[in-house]
């Protein structure tokens, strides 16, 4: 978005919400993954805007899933996320209240951090918060039977097993995908072997909302100690295992699997049948490391890294892509641990 429309935007923004506009100065902040994101400061206060990535190729309404999230978390009295100011739709603009805090460390992230993430979880899953969710839409990639959890790895292997070879970083990248695919198969058939019906669906009690790319690099530690979460814009109903998998696979901040089963009791009080439900969850774990070593190749994807270009013009794609692959050769090797 250029820089005229946004400050038009955000004027309109602020004006909606009785701040007056000129008084109000916007810096840019440290660019995201997928979006831009901007600070403005006036009157002594400070606000976030978000502007989200958007493209024909790309039908997800980013804006619409995060801010229906943050506003049922907000309505639900959780104070651990950013609280939805305003919005406009049609720009794909939003304002937010702006979080002061740090990035956690890795030295952070003990037991009462995994367990502080799961009774987050939990408190979005408590069945009065379910019910009033209803309206609320389906995660990005959202997966409601362990066959459909197959296909959505598949159909990322298929794609980067498709991509042009330009580059020795592009060679190596298509040697390792191959590699990726046969250790995925391997998984695939020790998952289906375990289950009864892959194409059952995921019963309605065992249906979460999840924060989707759920994980530490997605909060921030206010200044008070407590963690605020961060970035919805994948939220919605889905499988809790992909909540716990995606927990523990992200390479962003990674999280040690000593706490798995903590978190699991935690996270998944609030459903029927728990137990069968974390034995699920583990049996499904090789799908979503499988699957975050695909997400991170997405460098090597034109559509992803247009957006990656959209969020951070400067970034240097070739070295961005052989950091991405050593990332997922990382995670790769705890496909076999």
């Amino acid at each position: 978005m250029a820089a005229e429309p946004l400050e038009h935007v955000a004027a309109a923004l602020l004006a909606s919400l009785r701040r007056d506009p000129r008084h109000f100065r916007v810096e840019a902040l440290a660019a995201g993954g997928n979006n831009r994101v901007y600070r403005l400061e006036g009157d002594g206060e400070k606000l976030a805007l978000k502007c989200y990535w958007h493209d024909p190729a790309d039908p997800r309404d980013r804006l619409r899933s995060e801010y229906a999230f943050l506003s049922h978390a907000w309505g639900l009295g959780l104070r651990c996320v950013p609280q939805p100011l305003a919005c406009d739709p049609e720009a794909h603009v939003a304002l937010y209240e702006y979080v002061e805090g740090e990035r956690p460390t890795a030295t952070d992230l003990g037991e009462p951090r995994v367990l502080e993430a799961a009774r987050f979880f939990a408190a979005l899953n408590e069945t009065k918060s379910r019910a009033l969710a209803v309206a609320l839409t389906a995660a990005s990639e959202a997966c409601f039977s362990v066959a459909e959890h197959m296909r959505m790895v598949d159909g990322r292997l298929g794609l980067l097993a498709t991509l042009r070879l330009s580059s020795p970083t592009d060679r190596a990248a298509a040697a390792f995908v191959a590699e990726l695919g046969r250790a995925w198969q391997g998984a695939k058939h020790a998952i289906l072997f375990a289950v009864s019906d892959p194409d059952e669906p995921l019963p309605t009690y065992w249906r979460c909302l999840s924060p989707s790319d759920f994980g530490f690099h997605n909060t921030l530690v206010r200044p008070g100690g407590e963690l605020c979460f961060l970035d919805f814009e994948y939220a919605g109903w889905d499988d809790p295992a992909k909540a716990f998998g995606d927990f523990f696979a992200h390479p962003g901040l990674p999280v040690s699997r000593a706490h798995a089963g903590r978190f699991l009791e935690a996270a998944f009080a609030p459903f029927e049948h728990t137990e069968a439900l974390m034995a699920r969850a583990r049996l499904l774990e090789p799908v979503f490391r499988t699957k975050w070593c695909c997400i991170i190749l997405n460098e090597f994807v034109p559509d992803a890294a247009r957006r990656r270009r959209f969020a951070d013009p400067a970034a240097d794609t070739e070295a961005r892509k052989a950091r991405q692959l050593d990332k997922a050769r990382t995670l790769f090797e705890t496909l076999t641990i």
